[in-house]
């Protein structure tokens, strides 16, 4: 079958920071081993904030205390996102210009701050015909549950959709799962990986 539907993943992807990391942005701000940031950011209690059993204040929390530092640093962590991270807007217009030939959605393992930070300083109007985040259905990827969603929203078969993301271990969830994927790594290995499988299914 050809190709009828794109789903973006967020944060690395579409979502950006100068240091390129999310896990770099962090540390450099805190001042601590990105190795630490990593251990915090892979943790279950990270899934757990994404699945919406938590909000994103308490996984601020867990990551203050997980790193050995004051509560009182809470404000600098809760201006994270809005002061360290961007849309790449040409990432966004690339993504605009496939809507007119392709579904597309935005399919993200995010907390409760994402469709406010959406609605404001990360507009992303008129690129995504569907917008799932794990916190509002309370599902993450990889769980083939929430590939089911976002194939239900758009109304496309496994094999007619292409998962973009830059986490391996959704990728391998998305391939088992029967979706297409490009493994995003920088936006000009994305995109051209993107095309060719555009191109082999038509």
């Amino acid at each position: 079958m050809s190709i009828k539907a794109l789903i973006w993943d967020l944060e690395g992807v579409l979502l950006v920071s100068p240091d390129k990391n999310i896990k770099t942005s962090l540390a450099k701000r805190l001042n601590v081993p990105v190795e630490a940031i990593g251990d915090v950011f892979h943790s279950l209690f990270n899934d757990r904030v994404d699945i919406g059993e938590f909000k994103q204040r308490d996984f601020w929390l867990y990551t203050l205390d997980a790193l050995g530092l004051p509560s009182e640093r809470l404000p600098e962590l809760e201006s994270f996102f809005q002061e360290d991270f961007f849309i790449d807007q040409d990432m966004l217009e690339r993504i605009r210009q496939y809507r007119k030939k392709f579904k597309t959605a935005m399919l993200s393992n995010y907390s409760e701050v994402l469709r406010p930070m959406l609605e404001t300083c990360w507009n992303v109007d008129g690129a995504f015909d569907e917008i799932i985040i794990s916190w509002e259905v309370k599902m993450i990827k990889p769980d083939p549950a929430i590939f089911d969603l976002t194939l239900g929203k758009l109304n496309v078969a496994k094999d007619e959709a292409v998962l973009i993301d830059d986490r391996i271990v959704n990728i391998r969830g998305a391939e088992k799962y029967g979706l297409h994927t490009v493994h995003f790594r920088n936006k000009q290995q994305g995109l051209n990986d993107l095309e060719e499988i555009i191109a082999r299914y038509g």
